[in-house]
């Protein structure tokens, strides 16, 4: 019997049996149905947050640690601490020269004892030292705070609001946070531009000591830096050769850039897509880093598993269904008992007679399948437009919380084609084993 042949039977003998092949099919549609809403809901809910991470362009910065670089993973449980690894021009500049990469930020972090700005004074201030030769400010960060639109609207989204930014020339400038201006209780930005502040370093007295003279260091506002950015703070700007000399005056040592180098940098990637690579070459370097862009794919990592789960939550309720397909094909080889017996006596093999039953089962489940699809397809539009109307979630126009893709529906179909005929097998086996005598005096 060729197998178009057992097709044709099949939907002969599902047609004349209307209603139960309705009540099977309806059963395999809802675990279809399910299998398709659940994985297209994880794909919709994965695509959008992915989407929006993207969007964060901090997720494009890599903070690089003056450490050697230790792999955890490898070194399991009693890895060893990373030693110092110095950063200087010279490494620098070959993190500039990396494929991938927009701009590097380059700074010594350190705390200066009081700072005087207008007759007003404020101690325990953080003092960031750029390599003025790099940027002092990513494009990154910038595009970031420009995303929040309620707060750059009120503050501004550009990093300086009042003056100018530092220049490459600009030996004796800094830059003060709009934080460190409201603790001095100074509320007009523009007034402090150009005006001279005075930084002062020293020890603490200790009875018995020995005193050490203070280290005082004059210079002028080039600029005011928005509260929104990182320096906007309790935070002085100015360049490395200032941090260096604090430094050096709390380590009572010469030299500090070349003998220490820098420990805060950041490399910025042009892109998400280059985030990976870039870090990778950071490696090769043997420098420990930070790139919150591998968060991002351990992210979709966990979105991926979650999508996962839920296909297989409505795997579980097809699975179900198909016990269904085990009766309604019991009940059918019962009914066609005798004829199993007139098409043995014919010549028919046993294989043909279970092949016969096996292709109804795929029949039933394609049934099924079709129908839940169709289903499926429906009520992802109708809930997707629902939620762009009302808005729930954030969800806006353009937006799929349920996003049905063409591998889902075709991987659901063949899936429950193949339950169905696997659920036939036990009622097709039992068919094909009937004695033909026995059949044919069946009543």
């Amino acid at each position: 019997m060729k197998l178009s042949d057992c097709i044709k039977m099949a939907f002969s003998d599902l047609n004349k049996r209307k209603f139960r092949t309705v009540l099977t099919s309806f059963g395999i549609a809802i675990g279809t149905l399910l299998v398709i809403l659940m994985g297209g809901f994880g794909e919709g809910v994965q695509k959008i947050s992915m989407d929006q991470i993207k969007q964060m362009d901090s997720m494009r910065l890599i903070t690089v640690r003056p450490y050697e670089y230790v792999n955890q993973k490898a070194s399991g449980k009693s890895a060893p601490s990373a030693k110092d690894k110095k950063i200087d021009n010279n490494i620098l500049n070959k993190f500039k020269n990396i494929k991938g990469v927009s701009s590097v930020n380059a700074g010594i972090g350190t705390q200066v004892s009081t700072v005087k700005l207008e007759n007003k004074t404020l101690q325990k201030v953080d003092f960031e030292g750029y390599n003025l030769d790099y940027d002092v400010f990513n494009k990154a960060s910038e595009n970031q705070v420009r995303m929040d639109k309620e707060k750059s609207k009120k503050f501004g989204y550009k990093p300086i609001i009042a003056g100018e930014n530092l220049k490459k020339t600009d030996e004796n400038s800094v830059l003060v946070g709009k934080g460190l201006l409201k603790r001095l209780g100074l509320t007009n930005e523009k007034s402090v531009v150009g005006k001279e502040i005075e930084i002062k370093v020293e020890f603490p007295k200790i009875e018995g000591m020995p005193e050490k003279a203070p280290l005082v260091i004059k210079a002028k506002v080039a600029g005011v830096v928005n509260k929104l950015y990182e320096n906007g703070g309790i935070v002085i700007t100015g360049n490395d050769s200032m941090a260096a000399k604090i430094q050096e005056y709390y380590m009572n040592s010469k030299d500090y850039i070349n003998e220490k180098g820098y420990d805060k940098v950041t490399v910025e990637a042009k892109d998400m897509d280059s985030v990976s690579s870039v870090s990778h070459r950071i490696q090769k370097l043997n420098y420990s880093y930070i790139a919150q862009g591998d968060y991002a794919n351990q992210i979709n990592n966990v979105y991926l598993i979650f999508k996962i789960l839920l296909i297989a939550a409505g795997a579980i309720v097809l699975l179900v269904a198909s016990i269904g397909v085990i009766n309604t094909m019991t009940m059918a080889v019962h009914e066609k008992t005798k004829m199993i017996g007139i098409m043995k006596a014919q010549g028919a093999s046993r294989r043909n007679i279970k092949r016969m039953f096996i292709v109804q089962s795929g029949s039933l489940g394609f049934l099924g399948a079709m129908g839940g699809t169709i289903v499926a397809l429906i009520s992802s539009v109708i809930i997707n437009k629902v939620l762009v109307a009302y808005k729930v979630g954030g969800i806006e126009a353009g937006m799929k919380m349920v996003d049905i893709r063409a591998s889902i529906i075709i991987f659901t179909i063949l899936f429950t084609i193949i339950v169905s005929m696997l659920a036939g097998l036990l009622p097709a086996g039992k068919a094909a084993k009937l004695n033909p005598v026995d059949s044919l005096r069946f009543e």
